[in-house]
């Protein structure tokens, strides 16, 4: 319903906007890069871009592609100007839409990564593209055609903001309903991905994988102690000196504290998408029924 909310003082109170003239599309990601500059990406027909640089008082279109084709699943920013948003596959080609002005205007990549048959992105939570360090970006994908299934899923890796790809696998069934549907990294090497079939939301099976090596191979250890169900976010917080990867799903929240080799259920209390501010200390998960929450940061101490 084109609508955005927002909070000022960490959540005391709440501001309710229904962005003019995007009353019939539905925002799938957003990205604040500061407290005045906003990005927020639509799915769906028409594909939109707005723009807020007064805090989401008012909003500006920046694009607009009226290509039924065209379906946007996420978007990320390297630096407070360089950014990116990933789409499904047109003629079995990555859409790939990139900005470096801070999301005032976009332009398509004429030349993207191959997909295979029946392969997309799920936009389930904007974190199934993400962009690392200062050059790396990540494209976690699934689906399948029909009737049809792959014991792995892809991940296609670009170590230069999109110049060259290579794509590795992942331990993720692949088909019309699961796969990869969220990526986070501690550093450079580090990360976790997470996912499995968002109609089967209790399956704790091909649902999480951990990389050392920054994405080059995915493993999942042979004692697995996997998140609670299928996850559709997964995101990272730093307290005291700790990292923890948070991930979410309808049917519950976990949490790994040893670089997601093991999962620990602490909420039964569901999500779509979750996030922490860069200093890995405030986070914020977002679930049906305009259901929104922030972290504790005192449990985070107490988990083990």
């Amino acid at each position: 319903g084109g609508t955005v909310i927002n909070t000022h003082d960490a959540g005391t109170t709440w501001n309710v906007k229904t962005i003019e003239g995007a009353e019939q599309l539905d925002f799938r990601d957003i990205h604040a890069i500061d407290t005045d500059t906003v990005v927020a990406m639509t799915s769906g027909t028409p594909a939109r871009i707005y723009r807020t640089t007064d805090g989401g008082d008012t909003w500006k279109l920046c694009y607009e592609n009226k290509d039924e084709r065209v379906f946007m699943d996420a978007m990320s920013f390297w630096d407070d100007k360089n950014g990116v948003i990933m789409g499904d596959p047109i003629d079995n080609s990555l859409f790939l839409l990139r900005t470096t002005d801070g999301g005032s205007t976009w332009k398509q990549d004429a030349k993207t990564p191959r997909t295979l048959p029946g392969e997309a992105g799920f936009a389930a939570s904007g974190t199934n593209a993400i962009a690392n360090g200062k050059q790396a970006f990540f494209v976690a994908l699934g689906g399948a055609e029909e009737n049809k299934s792959n014991e792995t899923s892809r991940i296609l890796i670009s170590p230069d903001r999109g110049s060259q790809w290579t794509a590795v696998t992942a331990p993720f069934e692949r088909t019309p309903s699961a796969g990869v549907f969220s990526i986070a990294f501690a550093d450079e090497k580090n990360g976790v991905a997470v996912g499995g079939d968002y109609q089967d939301a209790e399956s704790k099976e091909n649902n999480f994988a951990f990389t050392n090596d920054g994405g080059q191979t995915w493993v999942t250890p042979r004692d697995r102690r996997p998140p609670s169900g299928y996850r559709s976010g997964v995101a990272v917080t730093r307290n005291d000196g700790m990292i923890r990867f948070v991930t979410v799903g309808p049917s519950g929240t976990d949490v790994s504290a040893d670089s997601g080799r093991k999962w620990r259920r602490i909420s039964n209390q569901g999500f779509h998408a979750v996030a922490f501010a860069p200093d890995g200390v405030t986070g914020w998960a977002s679930g049906s029924n305009g259901r929104i929450a922030r972290w504790n940061n005192h449990f985070d101490r107490d988990v083990k």
